[in-house]
């Protein structure tokens, strides 16, 4: 079965989705990922725009720094950029994320075909922001470029009103744990009552 895999973070650059489908480590990368079980490039990809907004929040393992997640609910349109992949290399894509990216939505439809999409369940309105390190985000306006077309000044213009919605957290540091899994895993902090379905 084919879908649409809608990136909003790194992996709109082909280059970094690579790393997931065939293995590798991204231009920039801490880590280095195994790959899908197949490894094939994705059959085409495409610009889109979504509602919602891009968050920055937990902390990147592979690039330190804030990660990008998607919260649909807020104002907004986010650039993205739709891959045709199979369901299996979607569920292995999102295998070599980490455990905090528990939340897959769908976005619709693209020539009768599901737009898939992953991200955490934390709100961004909520969520304890973190800023994105310089080489997160030079790889997501690599994948800006190439998705869209824009120009450094366009991708530059986008990022920085990404990056401004951080703002302190409106969580407590006393009622924030330090042990719990979500910050182990790097990922966003956030109240049980902030959680989404």
């Amino acid at each position: 079965m084919l879908i649409w895999y809608v990136s909003y973070g790194s992996n709109m650059s082909i280059d970094r989705l690579g790393c997931y489908l065939r293995g590798g480590r991204p231009a920039g990368g801490r880590r280095t990922q195994p790959g899908a079980r197949d490894g094939r490039a994705p059959r085409e990809s495409a610009p889109v725009l979504v509602p919602g907004r891009v968050f920055f929040a937990g902390r990147s393992r592979v690039w330190g720094g804030g990660r990008a997640f998607y919260d649909p609910d807020e104002a907004g349109r986010v650039a993205a950029r739709a891959y045709l992949l199979t369901a299996e290399q979607f569920d292995d894509v999102r295998s070599q994320e980490p455990e905090c990216y528990d939340r897959v939505l769908e976005l619709g439809r693209r020539g009768g075909l599901a737009m898939r999409t992953f991200t955490c369940r934390a709100r961004g309105s909520t969520a304890v922001h973190t800023a994105p390190s310089p080489a997160y985000l030079r790889a997501l306006g690599a994948g800006l470029q190439e998705a869209h077309g824009w120009d450094a000044g366009q991708v530059a213009d986008y990022l920085a009103a990404a990056v401004s919605w951080n703002r302190p957290s409106p969580v407590p540091a006393s009622s924030r744990s330090p042990g719990t899994p979500w910050l182990f895993l790097g990922c966003p902090v956030m109240r049980a009552t902030d959680q989404v379905g």
